[in-house]
Formats: structure tokens, C-alpha cells, sequence
């Protein structure tokens, strides 16, 4: 069923259908077994049509209703993040960090620190993260940038 429900999602966004669009998206999260990559397709839709308060929503829900997902705050924190609204951020991705979740959700979160200049918390983020993934140069250079303004603003 998944593949027909694909295909007809396809041909609505392609046709430009965006209502019928999110409809058919919105019924498929609730039947998906993939619910991660549906929630974000219909989060994607949502914010397209700039209908951010639905976008959010779907991004909530998928948190509360994946309590075992280390994915599960990743939506709403990047739309956050993309927002610029980032003091919600960490609250919603510190707790998975400990769980090795995606790259991704080490990058917003530390660069959501900086944002809030919090140059510590990002330094140990960009630390946990390269813990992980020690081959990651942009993540090296990250951390370089955050530690020397976390010395710049300890003069």
C-alpha cells in the first residue's frame, strides 16, 4: 500500500495539489510503518505552504508519540533551529545525545549553543560528537571556532 500511497503523493505534488497532498501524507502517517520519513515529508509539505503552526504540530506529535526513537526530537529542533528559535533546542536534543543518534542532532545542538553563546556547551557537543564520529573535519574546525571564542569571552 505504501508504494500506491507514494506514487498518488507524488502525482498530487507534482500537479501542484497541495491540499489533497498533505491529506493523503497526513493519512499516511497514521498507516506508515516508515512513520519517521512520512512525519518529515508532511512537516516538509506544511512548512511549504508556510503553514508553520501545522508544521510544528506534526513535529510534536512524532516526539511525544516516539518516546524510544532517538530520532524523535531531531524535527522539531531543526525546524526550530531553521526558525531561528534556538533556546528550545537543547531541551529537546540533550536527552538523546547519550542514545548516538544522527550526526544531524549534534550539529543543530551545538550550533544552537553558539547562537546562544553558550560556547561550552557547544565545545561539548562538538567533543561528544567527534567521540563518535572522529573522522568528521568540518566538526573538528566547528569546535576550533567554538573554543577559541569560548577563551575570547573568558578574557
Amino acid at each position: 500500500m505504501d508504494a500506491r500511497v507514494e506514487t498518488q503523493i507524488n502525482v498530487w505534488f507534482d500537479n501542484g495539489d497541495y491540499p489533497m497532498t498533505i491529506h493523503l501524507l497526513e493519512f499516511q502517517v497514521d498507516y506508515s510503518e516508515n512513520v519517521e520519513d512520512t512525519v518529515t515529508n508532511l512537516g516538509w509539505m506544511q512548512e511549504n505552504i508556510q503553514d508553520w503552526d501545522a508544521a510544528l504540530a506534526t513535529y510534536k506529535k512524532f516526539l511525544i508519540s516516539n518516546p524510544k526513537s532517538k530520532e524523535r526530537a531531531y524535527p522539531e529542533a531543526e525546524f526550530l533551529f531553521r526558525r531561528r528559535q534556538f533556546a528550545p533546542v537543547p531541551a529537546l536534543l540533550e536527552p538523546v545525545i547519550p542514545l548516538k543518534p544522527h550526526p544531524n542532532n549534534y550539529r543543530v545542538l551545538a550550533h544552537a549553543y553558539e547562537k546562544l553563546n553558550k560556547f561550552a556547551d557547544a565545545a561539548r557537543i562538538w567533543k561528544s560528537y567527534l567521540a563518535v564520529y572522529p573522522t568528521d573535519e568540518t566538526g573538528k574546525l566547528n569546535l576550533k571556532r567554538v573554543e577559541k571564542k569560548l577563551a575570547a569571552a573568558k578574557k
